[in-house]
């Protein structure tokens, strides 16, 4: 079976399906597109990938960077990328960087080596010098984190959530249910992303005239992640809970920079015997499915992830088609997502930090009467 067959039953001409098949779409209609998409259903073509290859000297494979799929989110874009890629001919190669600018340069280079000549990040890529000499040779980049205010490099598209507005649902929601003392937890490195969204934390609170709120950081907990690696999110969410518990008064509410931090602060709080959400309600970011099922479940703000990918793949088969064209930043909505670890503060109750004070009472009161 050849294109001529697929060409055939598309209705269409055999460069179109050589156009589609080699990521070259930026002009074809999508009616085209999906023509194209049945045929191959309905008939099973596979590609020759080893003669394309040999023939473009480039494979029909994308690369895709991630700090690393140990924290879900991560593994959850993976997969709404390569269902996106796939419908366009194309497979995902998945390397995770650990937030290490060698590891991802190293990768960057092997992918390029192999013929492959579009990369996706979600990792901050480091060397911009690099990049821009591999973009004047062809290779298309698209980002899910912007490389900064002034990252010096063009024809360079960034596709990623409005993490801004991401935090600024979740203070509206905690502020619509009687909150005023709201605390934010995120970690280092302050990636464009963790930037982002406590710009949009302080803003909204500044917004509602509650202040700049309470910010806490690796700094102001015994934590040390030394490789900043994403496994660590977990524990450095429990150890920044501790540090809440602990707090006279304590904040009434508190938004984690992610899932995987909300969850680890959730394990610690019902370890302290802190009840989540009469004591404190807990918001993450991301909505990994982990999320649905904690106990309670996760109030949270909800990544577009489908439309991520498709928006994502769509710009960088744009790019490969004409590399020349100029660079675009998409930002997508998030969604808030409530569940039941946030609950209306009724004012005059106590604080964690007070209560955890009465119940310290009530214990010394105990031993002395057992005594």
């Amino acid at each position: 079976m050849t294109i001529r067959d697929v060409a055939r039953t598309a209705g269409v001409s055999s460069t179109s399906i050589s156009n589609y098949l080699n990521g070259r779409m930026g002009e074809m209609r999508p009616e085209t597109r999906e023509r194209i998409t049945s045929a191959i259903k309905k008939l099973g073509y596979t590609p020759n990938s080893a003669a394309r290859q040999l023939k473009t000297g480039n494979a029909p494979i994308l690369g895709l960077l991630v700090p690393s799929v140990v924290n879900p989110y991560f593994g959850e874009l993976a997969v709404a990328i390569d269902d996106a890629a796939q419908k366009r001919g194309f497979r995902v190669v998945l390397c995770n960087t650990q937030r290490k600018p060698e590891r991802e340069l190293e990768f960057v280079r092997e992918l390029v080596a192999y013929g492959v000549r579009g990369i996706l990040a979600a990792s901050v890529l480091q060397n911009v010098q690099v990049m821009s000499k591999l973009i004047q040779r062809g290779v298309a980049f698209v980002l899910f984190e912007a490389l900064g205010s002034d990252p010096g490099i063009e024809r360079v598209d960034v596709v990623s959530m409005n993490n801004r507005l991401a935090t600024e649902k979740a203070v509206d929601h905690l502020v619509s249910l009687g909150h005023k003392s709201m605390a934010y937890v995120t970690a280092t490195p302050m990636t464009p992303h963790r930037v982002l969204r406590l710009q949009g934390f302080e803003e909204s609170l500044q917004r509602h005239e509650l202040g700049h709120g309470l910010v806490i950081t690796d700094e102001d907990i015994p934590f040390r992640s030394t490789s900043h690696n994403d496994a660590d999110l977990a524990k450095f969410g429990h150890m920044a809970a501790l540090h809440i518990v602990n707090m006279k008064p304590g904040p009434t509410a508190v938004i984690a920079m992610n899932d995987l931090v909300a969850l680890g602060m959730m394990s610690a709080f019902h370890e302290q015997g802190v009840n989540i959400p009469e004591s404190i309600s807990v918001v993450g970011i991301d909505d990994i499915q982990l999320s649905s099922f904690s106990y309670p479940a996760l109030t949270t703000i909800r990544q577009p992830y489908a439309q991520i990918a498709e928006t994502a793949i769509e710009r960088i088969c744009a790019r490969l088609a004409d590399p020349t064209r100029t660079g675009a930043t998409i930002s997508l909505d998030p969604q808030l997502i409530t569940r039941a670890s946030t609950l209306a503060w009724q004012p005059g109750k106590k604080t964690i930090g007070e209560n955890q004070i009465d119940e310290a009472r009530c214990r010394m009161e105990d031993r002395k009467g057992s005594g």
